[in-house]
């Protein structure tokens, strides 16, 4: 599950959202979830989450089989040592429950709030990987690189993790999911694109880790989500909010990008926003709808895409609240679920 840590226009009510997290991961745990994931970033006016592993220490002191992980950590921004050093602190307070998630992220901002440049962001990225897989795998270990020039490095405590925990890289690109197959990790998705965008995708992938012979070859699929009694329920209770930030997004210009692989789905160069309805969004890019619907389309997603995870994101920024939430993480554990045990 992905947790929603922003609170619009200004994050006045942050402390009231933070407790509201703590109370939707533990009822997580309770009823079924394997997993919880929290954003990373900077400078935003909604109180956006800039401190991923605080958040997710605070949920590992409420639960206690769940794991924890982002979606994602902005790496550029952050010493590889460093993130190595908390994520094992975090693998620890949590018994090895850790997972991190990482991406380039690139917003410009951001990279000059902590002086780094984006020019060489993909190299220095890989460097990072580099030198968080050695941070939790070996001891006395030198790095001669370009942009980090490392020696005799220990980092403690030591993972709970053998190798550490899980590092998956979010990757949006054929270049970037080559890069993850070759680093020897993980792939995380992304929410917005057609499952047959992630089918190509999970095959560019899955042959680059082929090459490299990854050990560490997994995909977790993010996907909005919704389980609710009716479909009335579900398209006025939460398509709105989904809607919303959509429409953010593809009037950002997004969406006719090639980061969106249009040629897929050629009608969203050309859309109008009163067309982006409910009918042609869901199909093939959300799994909403009652709980026989859910269980269909998980299904189908698992089957077509040959996830290993699938991350659901239930609550945008704007909504649906936190007891219309806590309502549908119990109707997952209750209706969805056990289909799936």
């Amino acid at each position: 599950m992905l947790i929603n840590s922003q609170d619009p226009p200004d994050g006045r009510n942050i402390p009231r959202l933070y407790e509201e997290i703590l109370s939707e991961a533990e009822l997580a745990e309770a009823v079924g979830f394997d997993s919880v994931f929290v954003p990373e970033h900077h400078m935003m006016p909604d109180g956006y989450l800039p401190a991923p592993a605080v958040l997710l220490a605070a949920i590992a002191a409420r639960t206690k089989k769940i794991r924890l992980g982002t979606s994602i950590l902005q790496l550029p921004e952050w010493h590889p040592v460093h993130v190595a050093e908390e994520w094992c602190v975090l693998d620890n307070i949590s018994r090895g429950r850790a997972i991190l998630g990482v991406g380039l992220g690139l917003v410009e901002p951001e990279f000059k709030l902590f002086g780094i440049e984006l020019k060489g962001a993909v190299d220095r990225f890989s460097e990072q990987i580099q030198v968080i897989q050695k941070c939790w795998r070996e001891r006395g270990f030198s790095f001669p690189g370009k942009y980090y020039d490392l020696e005799n490095v220990t980092i403690t405590p030591r993972p709970v993790q053998k190798d550490g925990p899980p590092l998956w890289i979010g990757a949006m690109s054929e270049g970037a999911l080559k890069r993850a197959g070759r680093l020897g990790c993980g792939w995380i998705t992304d929410p917005l694109h057609h499952i047959n965008v992630m089918k190509s995708w999970g095959e560019i992938y899955r042959q680059s880790c082929a090459e490299s012979k990854n050990p560490k070859a997994e995909t977790a699929l993010l996907r909005t989500a919704w389980v609710a009694g009716t479909r009335h329920e579900v398209e006025n209770l939460f398509w709105p909010h989904v809607r919303a930030m959509h429409l953010f997004y593809k009037n950002l210009g997004f969406f006719e990008s090639g980061r969106f692989n249009t040629e897929w789905e050629p009608w969203v160069r050309t859309i109008a926003d009163a067309e982006w309805t409910f009918d042609r969004v869901a199909p093939n890019r959300l799994i909403a709808g009652t709980p026989e619907q859910v269980i269909d389309e998980i299904a189908r997603y698992r089957d077509e895409t040959r996830c290993d995870h699938l991350i659901l994101y239930l609550r945008y920024p704007t909504g649906p609240g936190h007891e219309e939430t806590m309502k549908c993480i119990r109707m997952f554990g209750e209706k969805v679920f056990p289909k799936f045990q």
